[in-house]
């Protein structure tokens, strides 16, 4: 929601907060949604311009600013461009050359958020001028589980999407990797009697019948779980 970008804004100031959805092996923009401090508002989808060149696809993976959390998988910390070089070895790198210099930006700082495997989805604030401070970094940390819930609602919302119970997600997320009943359960630590009441409820919330249709219904955003292990009884976390 755009009052979430502006409210974001006034307790992070910041040139522009902008919000990525890419496609890290098809190479693709899915989505990009982006406010300035003027309040200015613009939404883009799929590729154009530097997003069509194949060279700025191999120098963003390679600058490790803008690619940490693609490439290492870690969607739970919050980083700045400056936790990774000094502002004169920013502007050698030549990604940031070659397609950000025009910009201007000198600081970013970048706020990862969950998405399926290949992609990437981050909110990013860029500055001028200033670096973010240690105090910027540790509210958003904080924020950002609550902002990722945010951004499931409202797909929810305006996908239709049925809402589930968390643990209705869990056994859904599970059941759309091919494990069984009995797999869930194990996983979940509860009974395959309650595995398949919980799909009976998934079923009649999604009004469709197969697990791979309830799937693609109902998780815009996968949960992403840690495989049963062989005679592992015990419950497992989702994996961070």
């Amino acid at each position: 929601p755009w009052a979430v970008l502006d409210r974001l804004l006034q307790l992070v100031p910041a040139d522009i907060v902008q919000l990525d959805e890419l496609d890290l092996q098809g190479h693709e923009r899915i989505f990009q949604q982006a406010m300035d401090d003027a309040g200015e508002r613009y939404i883009d989808r799929g590729n154009d311009g530097d997003f069509n060149d194949a060279r700025f696809w191999e120098l963003r993976h390679n600058f490790l600013p803008c690619s940490y959390s693609g490439r290492t998988g870690d969607v739970a910390t919050v980083i700045r461009w400056s936790d990774f070089c000094t502002v004169a070895e920013l502007r050698r790198a030549p990604f940031y050359a070659d397609y950000l210099a025009s910009e201007g930006v000198n600081h970013a700082l970048l706020v990862p958020l969950p998405t399926r495997p290949g992609w990437t989805r981050y909110l990013w604030f860029a500055r001028l001028r200033r670096d973010f401070s240690e105090r910027e970094r540790l509210a958003l940390q904080l924020l950002r589980p609550h902002l990722h819930e945010v951004y499931l609602d409202a797909e929810r919302r305006r996908r239709g999407i049925p809402r589930l119970s968390r643990r209705e997600l869990e056994v859904l997320q599970l059941a759309s990797q091919g494990h069984s009943n009995a797999d869930i359960a194990r996983v979940l630590f509860i009974s395959v009697g309650t595995v398949r009441k919980h799909m009976e409820h998934i079923f009649d919330r999604t009004g469709v019948r197969t697990r791979t249709a309830a799937a693609a219904l109902a998780l815009p955003s996968p949960l992403r779980l840690r495989p049963p292990a062989p005679g592992n009884d015990k419950p497992q976390e989702p994996a961070k």
